[in-house]
């Protein structure tokens, strides 16, 4: 059945609420998105020019990495009719929130499968031997959204024209120092034989090995959108920075190690995944920590699989 109105419910993280941007673009009239206040100007500035679906902010204190404020609602927003909610995360406490906010609409909620995987390797393992497949969070957007997934995959298609000179722009930026590429500096010492490169990062991002200040950049909104859209390419770990640049349409390879990717990728991103990292949907004991942990994909094979957009 045809969802009249919806509102995509994503208070999360970054990467989530882009994830949840890309399908509300695809029908900006019908479907509106609630995400947390602090990315809205951000999204604005990467869809400049589009027409955007409303945001709605939603600032809630158990999504902050310390977890304080567990249940805490910042400013509720105002109330909407003829609409229904729609949440893929499978987070109960997304639900409750949800309810808290929307009292008279229905709630439409799926991903409780998933949810539970992530948390207990028994139910995982059906997913990560391969028995099951692992569903990707932008097709599970979609198919609740009532969004056609090939109009999703024409968008992420349309690359930008191809940056002169060729410059290379990596993100090392990651919540997590587990989530972050510990090679950055011999990657850049290799690509530098042949390219233009800079080296970015978040505010608060901590800088991988080798890496100094005096290497990197820290632009934020419309700064940051402008330099992801004069790359050539652009390389990043499995984060926030990775969406954002899958949906600007930038040649984006992403380089993972403790998630298995495939949940999260977004279309037309190069994975470059180590073969330690997970298969099914339950990470590594790591993940999220600030353990620098071993095993991650090589420079030199981080560079084979640019050469693959290169040729283009």
């Amino acid at each position: 059945m045809k969802l009249e109105k919806a509102i995509l419910f994503e208070p999360w993280n970054l990467g989530d609420a882009v994830m949840a941007l890309a399908i509300a673009l695809q029908d900006p009239t019908r479907l509106s998105l609630a995400c947390n206040t602090k990315w809205h100007e951000l999204l604005r500035c990467a869809t400049q020019g589009m027409n955007m679906p409303e945001l709605i902010g939603v600032d809630l204190g158990y999504i902050s990495r310390n977890k304080e404020g567990y249940l805490k609602f910042g400013d509720l927003p105002k109330l909407y009719k003829d609409a229904t909610v729609l949440s893929i995360r499978g987070d109960i406490r997304d639900y409750y929130a949800a309810r808290k906010i929307f009292p008279d609409l229905p709630i439409l909620a799926n991903g409780w499968l998933p949810f539970l995987a992530k948390r207990s390797a028994l139910i995982d393992i059906p997913f990560a031997s391969g028995w099951l497949p692992v569903r990707n969070r932008y097709k599970a957007w979609a198919s609740l959204s009532n969004v056609e997934w090939s109009g999703v995959e024409r968008y992420y298609q349309q690359k930008r024209p191809m940056a002169t000179p060729r410059t290379i722009t990596i993100h090392v930026g990651a919540q997590w120092r587990s989530r972050q590429f510990p090679h950055v500096a011999e990657l850049v010492e290799l690509l530098l034989k042949t390219s233009r490169v800079q080296i970015i990062a978040g505010p608060g991002d901590q800088l991988p090995h080798g890496i100094s200040e005096n290497d990197i950049s820290r632009p934020a909104k419309s700064d940051l959108v402008n330099i992801l859209k004069l790359s050539s390419h652009v390389i990043t770990n499995d984060s926030g920075p990775m969406h954002l640049a899958a949906l600007l349409r930038c040649r984006t390879i992403v380089v993972t190690r403790q998630a298995a990717i495939r949940e999260w990728l977004p279309p037309t991103v190069v994975a470059v995944e180590s073969k330690y990292a997970p298969k099914g949907y339950k990470p590594n004991a790591v993940h999220l920590s600030d353990v620098i942990s071993s095993g991650w994909p090589s420079p030199d094979e981080v560079i084979d699989h640019l050469d693959t957009y290169l040729d283009e």
